[in-house]
């Protein structure tokens, strides 16, 4: 009995000691969160490869939009046909209840990938947060699953839903609602420096210290696989750090570099908070 003790003891531990290790990503499957704009052919590649093929079960959530009819004549699904995809599903619903319908929950049992496509992550997050599906996606990442997602459907895997009214003024220390974590404390923005925004996660990552900002331009994402995430595209990607305002503010006396800008083809370490050439 001793040694069964000992034993849960150890293995509590064990799992203590890797989900304190990674604040961040904590899932076998991957992310590919894409700043919004074209996406270069290369993201629905990497995808499909991830996902094991384009013959396999696909599932896109068009939620983030708010043209219904676009939505049911398929336009949303264009993007997959078009590259050859072959098993593609569409959830879609502005009903919580509806959303945790079983054949919901079956299609995301199945699937290999989850898309969400773009618009207002608001409505992502208002429709399936909190459901029984919403755990469900959470799930597919657990068995290896990938998800991919532009331009809401990035910020919705981040921790808190960013944008929208407090652009107005930065200043304000504005109550952003959670959004889906599948990232946790990441919280990311989109089509940054094509809309000049690569100002507007300061104040978000003053406000909550803990967190990293990730800013990502269009044409471009990052890929999370476990400790760390690769940039992809035509653009940048920039990292906020308050601990690493902190060091400049001891160097220097001031934040002078407010971000870390990385390009594709680099990578960024989620433990050290090292950019990896």
């Amino acid at each position: 009995m001793k040694n069964i003790i000992l034993l849960s003891g150890i293995l509590f531990l064990s799992i203590f000691q890797v989900q304190a290790q990674n604040p961040y990503f904590n899932y076998k499957g991957k992310l590919i969160i894409v700043g919004g704009g074209s996406m270069p052919d290369s993201l629905f590649e990497f995808f499909a490869q991830y996902c094991g093929g384009k013959d396999q079960p696909i599932v896109y959530i068009p939620t983030a939009t708010s043209d219904e009819q676009y939505i049911q004549e398929g336009g949303h699904l264009v993007k997959f046909t078009s590259r050859g995809f072959t098993n593609l599903a569409t959830i879609h619903t502005r009903d919580k209840v509806k959303a945790d319908d079983p054949q919901n929950i079956a299609l995301l049992k199945k699937a290999k990938g989850i898309f969400f496509g773009g618009g207002d992550q608001d409505l992502i997050a208002a429709a399936y947060g909190g459901t029984q599906l919403y755990k469900a996606m959470l799930a597919l990442l657990a068995r290896r699953g990938v998800i991919m997602g532009t331009p809401a459907g990035a910020t919705i895997m981040g921790a808190l839903l960013v944008g929208g009214d407090a652009r107005k003024d930065l200043t304000k220390n504005y109550p952003f609602q959670p959004a889906f974590s599948f990232i946790q404390n990441v919280d990311i923005d989109q089509h940054v420096l094509a809309r000049n925004r690569q100002f507007d996660l300061i104040p978000v990552i003053e406000n909550h210290p803990t967190h990293l900002g990730v800013a990502i331009d269009e044409s471009t994402a990052i890929i999370v696989e476990s400790n760390q995430f690769k940039v992809w595209g035509y653009s940048y990607v920039m990292v906020y750090d308050a601990k690493e305002w902190e060091k400049q503010k001891s160097k220097w006396g001031k934040v002078v570099k407010p971000f870390t800008m990385l390009s594709s083809g680099q990578a960024y370490d989620l433990m050290t908070h090292q950019v990896k050439k």
